[in-house]
């Protein structure tokens, strides 16, 4: 899929257009992602502002929809799944959000937003900046009140704002604590950890220790 460069007023289009998938209360939250990934876009990726809300915007437009509706979609768009999903259906709006946004909004996307949306619940193994910024942004934006939430936004904003801080390994070591909440989490319900999240954790660990030794 060819990148695209995507104005302020597509996104304003965008943002108007989304309203539709969402709920009230989701669509607060999308906003919410959208201005939490344009500020650490802002840090990061300064050329992929626009594409950072974008995915943003998208990313969880099939949120709503419940197992059946889910199932459909894979269907409908071929994705393969497993048992492991059924039994934790919040995963299988990634999937299916990144198939929908191609099909209803491609003059909106490429293959680097679509990625991000993909990812943006648990991340992989060899995540891109791109894919981890929309997963942060989601994860830490402003109207989030889960402890763990509060508390990463709080870990990472205090750690970045410090002077003498290196900002690509303290954003490391917050992707590392997000990941470390999420499947401290999922053990305390008794519930699967996937796999990509596992992944994603030793990966970014490994490159922080990779780091020290260049």
């Amino acid at each position: 899929m060819e990148k695209i460069e995507l104005t302020d007023e597509m996104i304003s289009t965008l943002r108007e257009r989304v309203r539709d998938y969402l709920t009230d209360k989701r669509y607060r939250h999308t906003l919410a992602v959208e201005k939490e990934a344009a500020r650490l876009g802002g840090m990061f990726l300064p050329d992929r502002i626009n594409s950072l809300r974008a995915a943003a915007l998208l990313h969880d437009i099939t949120k709503r929809d419940g197992l059946e509706k889910q199932l459909q979609y894979c269907s409908e768009f071929g994705i393969i799944y497993d048992v492991f999903e059924i039994s934790s259906p919040k995963l299988f709006h990634a999937k299916t959000g990144a198939a929908l946004a191609k099909r209803d909004f491609p003059e909106f996307v490429d293959d680097e937003i679509v990625s991000g949306i993909r990812w943006h619940t648990t991340g992989r193994a060899e995540m891109t900046a791109f894919e981890s910024v929309v997963y942060l942004a989601d994860y830490i934006e402003e109207t989030r009140t889960f402890p763990d939430c509060v508390e990463l936004r709080r870990y990472f904003y205090d750690g970045i704002s410090d002077p003498d801080s290196d900002r690509a390994a303290h954003f490391k070591k917050t992707m590392v604590l997000s990941f470390d909440m999420t499947i401290r989490n999922l053990i305390e319900e008794g519930a699967p950890i996937d796999r990509d999240t596992v992944a994603a954790r030793n990966r970014f660990i490994l490159e922080l220790r990779e780091d020290k030794t260049n």
